[in-house]
């Protein structure tokens, strides 16, 4: 009688007892070339979760789906996955990150303090890439939302923004403190952004209904 007794209790802690949830899967890998998911290939089909990182080596690529948004990665670059409210909000924390926002809205880019989101729900595509001293910023297709700190800009289609890193590069002689108060943002003049963007990245992610 008493063993059936304990084993009684026993059952009602356990069913008292709640059990870790399992997280929830972020998206999955659509297309991978010396790439890697943590610390391994980021092979085609793969799940990906919030916490992941992804990386891409020397002409490399990693394109991945998480709902409405499709990231791209190009060579030499790294970005961890995560959620913030429900709103896709990876991080970028070396080289380039390219995203397709299907219906303008459930992502927020992340590289130091600049956060990166579409301005309309609208199909929307930008990209961001982390530099040594700056965040380059370039709205493809709609315009795109940056903040940096207390700062937020409203960046028009087809236009690129510097947005220089706090406490990046103050010491450097090439790029001096900026003064206090001085906007971070700086409009790129075009000729320079066609120098820079990566325009294989764009035609992976362009829609096929647009000219």
């Amino acid at each position: 009688m008493s063993s059936r007794i304990l084993a009684v209790a026993l059952s009602s802690l356990l069913l008292g007892v709640s059990l870790p949830a399992q997280t929830a899967p972020t998206g999955v890998v659509l297309q991978s070339s010396s790439a890697r998911l943590n610390a391994a290939d980021a092979a085609v089909g793969t799940t990906i979760f919030d916490g992941d990182r992804m990386e891409t080596e020397e002409k490399g690529a990693l394109s991945v789906r998480s709902g409405q948004v499709q990231l791209t990665l190009p060579e030499q670059s790294t970005v961890w996955m995560n959620h913030e409210n429900l709103i896709l909000a990876p991080t970028l924390q070396r080289g380039t990150v390219t995203f397709r926002a299907d219906t303008g809205t459930e992502v927020e880019i992340k590289a130091d303090d600049v956060r990166v989101r579409p301005h309309s729900p609208a199909l929307t595509v930008g990209e961001v890439t982390l530099q040594d001293c700056d965040v380059l910023v370039t709205a493809r297709t709609q315009s795109l939302e940056v903040s940096a700190g207390k700062e937020t800009k409203i960046l028009e289609e087809g236009k690129t923004y510097r947005v220089v890193r706090k406490g990046a590069c103050g010491a450097a002689l090439t790029h001096p403190a900026l003064p206090v108060g001085q906007s971070r943002f700086f409009l790129l003049p075009a000729a320079i952004v066609g120098g820079i963007l990566i325009w294989s990245v764009h035609k992976g992610l362009e829609s096929p209904d647009r000219p």
